[in-house]
């Protein structure tokens, strides 16, 4: 049976933790109009010639993905940039109501922590964007459709995001504090909604707060794919717009 990419053993332990407070972050998590990412350019893939991960351009290039454990110097986060885990945990847990800001920033630097691992176990580079995007679409994916996605296809998925990424005019002209701010939180974001969707099989939801979830997550996607979010599909071959 194929590895779930978010369900190694060495993350039970936080799995369990988190799980404890699941129920109340995910009541919660509402989707918002509001950009996780106000300095980021959004959507992440603007349409023109180019065909994001695709491996495609309007100058060609192979289509099918790599594995995703050679980051090139254009998505890797570079020296000079500092880790900000804790002020981005806080910034993204501005977007719940008051009295929940405490336990999800605990939520997201538990998420972060656990992304961390999940590099290690994949053997994938650190501070890499492509890896942090790749989480958070994966993640908002799966709480989307209800499913699991395998070590092999969210590899497919990393590769694929880093080309569109260096595909992007305008992420190659982000300095580098706005990449490891891009870095971290959707990382964290996407991790959080991975660890829930384990969570749903264990602790069901009621029905509306299940649909808020699911709205949430549909408008996370929005954020870095814009209208084509909505044809998503992520299969055996990796993503699909």
């Amino acid at each position: 049976m194929p590895m779930r990419w978010f369900s190694c053993a060495v993350f039970s332990a936080a799995i369990i933790c988190t799980l404890g407070c699941a129920p109340p972050a995910v009541a919660q998590y509402v989707g918002t109009t509001a950009p996780l990412f106000p300095t980021i350019m959004v959507p992440m893939f603007p349409g023109g010639n180019t065909t994001p991960f695709s491996g495609q351009s309007s100058g060609g290039g192979s289509s099918r993905a790599g594995t995703g454990r050679t980051a090139p110097a254009a998505t890797t986060i570079v020296a000079g940039s500092r880790p900000q885990i804790d002020i981005n945990a806080a910034e993204l847990a501005t977007h719940f109501s008051p009295d929940a800001r405490a336990k999800m920033k605990a939520s997201y630097l538990q998420s972060f922590d656990m992304f961390q691992k999940l590099q290690r176990k994949l053997d994938l580079p650190d501070n890499d964007v492509a890896n942090g995007v790749s989480a958070y679409i994966a993640g908002n994916y799966m709480v989307l459709h209800g499913i699991e996605i395998d070590d092999p296809v969210f590899l497919k998925l990393v590769s694929q995001v880093r080309r569109g990424l260096l595909q992007n005019r305008g992420f190659q002209r982000i300095p580098a504090a706005q990449k490891r701010k891009l870095y971290e939180q959707t990382a964290m974001v996407g991790m959080f909604m991975a660890i829930t969707q384990l969570s749903l099989k264990t602790t069901p939801q009621d029905p509306k707060v299940l649909g808020n979830l699911r709205d949430s997550a549909r408008a996370n996607l929005k954020l870095i794919l814009g209208e084509r979010a909505s044809g998503l599909r992520i299969d055996g071959e990796g993503m699909h717009l």
